[in-house]
């Protein structure tokens, strides 16, 4: 029995830990005391403790003491760090993944774009550290401009990936604080904080090529995913084969990928990243030397698998599924896939993170569909580690057929406890741009207000944050409503409702009920009001985002429309709401609680916008604010965020230091406005 050790965590951990056990290895996990309580750590027949998924020389010798055959480092964290392949292989330890030279050459960003040039492959002009070490702040400006590089810049770090350690700015002048501020991240994520600048493309594609190489110099590519789904350069959607690709490019973006793998005589999977233009022309951006989120949309679009595939080579045999690698194949893609990130964010407050634990979880389930995910119900989302909570994938033979997979998908996809972007993709799947695969990577920022819509009627929105309905769901949640009684309960109280508007006709709703099922979390809403709300509703205004009466499950015993929901109280004050993967945060009417301003204008309370760690403190008790000004640098889940003066003071008190971890919306500092 071989034994393997992972070291990551989350999504990826589990992923890898079923295929290792498909194999019949022993699995350690890698984990910190403050994550043991993990789902994977729960599942895997050993748990070896660290300081830091950072800290690789204790994770070498805690791999090395437990007798490891196999380390596979997942995504992230030290994935791509050449220095920790070094040490993992010297311990006689096999590294699952690219060889260390492999990773040295390719892993950043930087070298790599030397190596594209050494192959003929088109790059984007940049420039790099090693440059931007030579010359003053001062002299960047003409070099950028000797270089052909105008505004805007992107200021990018050459290693890890996910968007951290990135910054777009337009003014020259802000380059140096954008330079720190993406190196810190940098740092913090993948403990490499080296950047570059290099010309930023206002709106691209994104296509990845996956791929997979014997270390001989030989490999093979498995087409095309389409990302430029993203915001603030992190994937949102991502899908296999791409709309924009044909046969024709695919097979160049794949002849110029193999280039790369021949010439670095790279070892397993990875992923070359391109920037697509307008006019199709391609540049090369990075390699990814390790598996990517994204991966399985190609697993399922190829009908293969990139883990067993990558456990085969450790092995030193090449995937028996997979063609002879020292010829050239252009695979066609066998089915449509697409997958949608599902974080633990909320879309409509700045995608601040959402942290916490949850309280119900239901994946949904269906045939064609997939979910890789890290954690089950009453798993904690941890605020020091990324937002991710699972990915979820779906396959059809054609890509309309994949999309209604995935719309129906996300309506079913229960996540109770946090704020996640549920309802933000289901605005995405059925908007009218995506249905046609015109997308770019600014689309997203372009069409936010759109996406970030209600995704159920304003009418049914009413009915459900009335005083009446409120009081109802909490008697039954609190058990004071016996379910033999609701059928008789419902109908003269419910005349106390306020009038309610349907979005085309006026309409007085008089009459509703609610029906629980039986140790379940699951509700129905039925009556008269019910049929009459949805006669009201001709026409949405973004009707492609939601069809409630095609949702409305019909009984044929008592030929009645009843809207499934589910319902979950996160506090005493608080219950939450899914409708078809909509949140909705209804008070309690029997808790009465002062309302605070979270944005605190005029209040001179400054907070911190969620859970997380102080990283810099930039003011001082004395010191004169103007709005705007940024006070405090705040971490959570990977992700920098400045927290800026709501008006124009005087700093009263600062309540926290550097290092300070915050467990939520901490006052911070004290400001006397004027």
């Amino acid at each position: 029995m071989k034994k393997l050790v992972i070291a990551n965590r989350g999504e990826i951990a589990r992923r890898i830990f079923r295929a290792a056990k498909q194999r019949n290895y022993s699995v350690a996990v890698i984990s910190t005391e403050e994550d043991s309580d993990s789902l994977v750590c729960k599942e895997a027949d050993c748990i070896l403790f660290v300081s830091s998924f950072l800290n690789a020389t204790e994770i070498v010798n805690a791999a090395k003491k437990w007798g490891a055959d196999l380390l596979h480092p997942g995504y992230g964290f030290l994935s791509e760090n050449s220095k920790f392949a070094e040490q993992v292989e010297l311990a006689g330890i096999a590294f699952v993944g690219p060889t260390p030279q492999n990773m040295y050459a390719m892993g950043s960003k930087e070298s790599a774009k030397n190596m594209a040039k050494k192959c003929g492959v088109p790059t984007l002009n940049a420039l790099l550290s090693e440059d931007l070490s030579k010359l003053s702040p001062s002299e960047w400006q003409n070099e950028l401009k000797h270089r052909n590089i105008f505004s805007p810049f992107l200021v990018k770090a050459s290693g890890g990936g996910g968007g951290r350690g990135m910054r777009i700015v337009d003014d020259v002048l802000e380059l140096p604080n954008a330079i720190k501020r993406a190196s810190e991240e940098a740092k913090a994520a993948f403990n490499d904080g080296t950047v570059f600048i290099e010309r930023y493309l206002t709106a691209p594609r994104h296509i990845e090529i996956q791929v997979f190489g014997d270390g001989k110099g030989g490999g093979v590519f498995f087409g095309e995913r389409e990302c430029s789904l993203q915001r603030r350069h992190q994937k949102v959607m991502e899908e296999a084969p791409s709309t924009h690709v044909n046969k024709e490019l695919r097979e160049k973006m794949g002849r110029a990928s193999l280039s790369l793998v021949k010439e670095t005589k790279y070892r397993g999977a990875g992923t070359l990243e391109f920037l697509l233009d307008e006019n199709s022309n391609f540049y090369f951006l990075e390699m990814n030397t390790r598996l990517q989120v994204e991966h399985p949309v190609t697993e399922n679009a190829y009908q293969i698998d990139l883990v067993h595939a990558q456990f085969d080579l450790a092995e030193g045999v090449w995937p028996e599924q997979f063609p002879n690698p020292n010829e050239f194949h252009l695979l066609d893609p066998k089915q449509v896939s697409i997958e949608a990130r599902i974080l633990a964010e909320d879309p409509r407050n700045q995608f601040l993170p959402t942290p916490g634990r949850i309280k119900l979880y239901i994946e949904p389930e269906s045939s064609g569909v997939r979910v890789d995910s890290g954690i089950i119900e009453g798993a904690r989302i941890n605020s020091n580690y990324d937002s991710m909570i699972s990915k979820l994938i779906v396959t059809a033979p054609n890509r309309a057929l994949a999309i209604e997979k995935m719309s129906a998908a996300l309506e079913n996809y229960v996540i109770l406890g946090c704020t996640t972007n549920l309802p933000f993709l289901q605005n995405i799947v059925r908007h009218p741009d995506f249905l046609v695969g015109n997308e770019s990577t600014h689309w997203i920022a372009k069409e936010l207000d759109l996406l970030n819509q209600k995704i159920i009627p304003n009418c049914l929105i009413e009915l459900v944050t009335s005083k009446k309905f409120r009081e109802l769901l909490v008697n039954i949640l609190n058990g004071e409503i016996k379910q033999s009684k609701i059928n008789n309960a419902f109908s003269n109280q419910a005349k106390c409702l306020p009038n309610l508007k349907g979005l085309s006709a006026e309409k007085e709703f008089s009459d509703f009920k609610i029906i629980r099922e039986p140790e379940n979390n699951k509700f129905y809403l039925l009556g008269n009001s019910i049929d009459s709300l949805l006669s009201s509703i001709k026409e949405v205004k973004n009707s492609y985002s939601f069809n409630l009466k095609k949702l409305i499950f019909n009984s044929n015993y008592t030929k009645q429309n009843r809207i499934p929901f589910y319902a979950k109280r996160l506090n005493s004050e608080v219950i939450q709401i899914n409708f078809f993967g909509e949140y909705l945060n209804i008070k309690c009417p029997f808790y009465e609680l002062s309302i605070v301003n979270k944005n605190h204008t005029g209040s001179g309370e400054i907070c911190a916008p969620m859970a997380g760690k102080v990283i810099e403190v930039l003011i001082k008790e004395g010191q004169l604010v103007e709005a705007g000004q940024v006070l405090f640098i705040v971490e959570s889940m990977k992700m920098q965020l400045e927290v800026k003066a709501s008006g124009n003071g005087k700093v009263t008190n600062v309540l926290v230091e550097q290092g300070k971890i915050l467990s939520g919306t901490d006052i911070m500092a004290m400001i006397a406005l004027d």
